[in-house]
């Protein structure tokens, strides 16, 4: 199993040394257990390695991945976005950061958690898995989309996002959800979720030609949640209201649009 040192941890680290300390608790997993490491002159020891600490920022927040006797921060750039993604570390689970903007979405998991999906459900936009993790605690099945190989990797080093792999009720595919959908049966999904990046970088994903086929695929009085971006809203642009038009053109029924917290809930009759 990988290790993974947040920079708060690598701080407390650092000053146990200054102080003499024989050893330190940690977190080697993001927060999610607590264990005790030895520590020398040179620096901690992990799994018979000693492992010399990189210099951090005192503002610096993120998360280093330990790889034998190195440690390297977490932060790749997407060959297939040209974005660049960090894994910031939290008090509970990490955020997925892309291009300086952290993917903070708990309210819009919070709201599908509230109505309890079930039958066969579409997550389009895996990201970190959060949002297909907890749809799987109610859902029979979970087919949840991830198009960048990038978040891929964030997926499987991610201590948070394991139950992506172990979950039987879960099915991970890697590749394009537009191109995905026009291979499905119709009515084959009871709800779908659909959270993608920003318009730039996603394809054909917001496009009418897609909604066309998300209605096809989705099931009567089947809902669609879909996290929304915010592109030149400081110049005006509601791109919110410019997918509700394709929705509705297409026969969809608006339910909800939290302008707030980003995301329109809409229904097929």
């Amino acid at each position: 199993m990988m290790h993974i040192l947040s920079s708060e941890y690598i701080r407390k680290i650092q000053q146990a040394m200054k102080n003499k300390r024989k050893e330190v608790a940690v977190s080697l997993d993001l927060g999610k257990t607590i264990v005790k490491i030895p520590l020398t002159e040179e620096g901690p020891t992990i799994e018979g390695n000693t492992i010399k600490l990189p210099k951090i920022r005192d503002k610096d927040k993120s998360s280093y991945l330990i790889k034998g006797k190195s440690i390297e921060k977490m932060q790749y750039m997407s060959e297939y976005t040209g974005e660049f993604y960090k894994l910031i570390p939290t008090s509970g689970r990490p955020l997925l950061q892309i291009s300086g903007t952290s993917m903070h979405k708990q309210p819009f998991v919070e709201r599908i958690k509230k109505d309890q999906l079930r039958g066969n459900v579409l997550d389009a936009g895996t990201g970190l898995g959060y949002t297909a993790m907890e749809i799987a605690k109610t859902a029979k099945q979970v087919t949840t989309i991830e198009h960048d190989p990038t978040i891929v990797i964030l997926q499987k080093l991610n201590p948070w996002s394991q139950e992506l792999f172990t979950r039987k009720n879960i099915i991970c595919i890697k590749g394009d959800a537009p191109e995905f959908i026009t291979t499905v049966p119709k009515e084959s999904f009871d709800n779908i979720i659909y959270d993608a990046g920003t318009p730039r970088a996603s394809g054909t994903f917001f496009s009418t030609e897609n909604y066309a086929e998300t209605y096809r695929v989705l099931k009567r009085n089947g809902k669609i949640y879909h996290y929304l971006p915010q592109p030149q809203v400081k110049q005006g642009r509601d791109f919110a209201q410019e997918v509700i038009k394709r929705f509705l053109e297409l026969g969809f029924t608006i339910l909800e649009r939290n302008e707030e917290d980003c995301y329109v809930i809409a229904k097929k009759i």
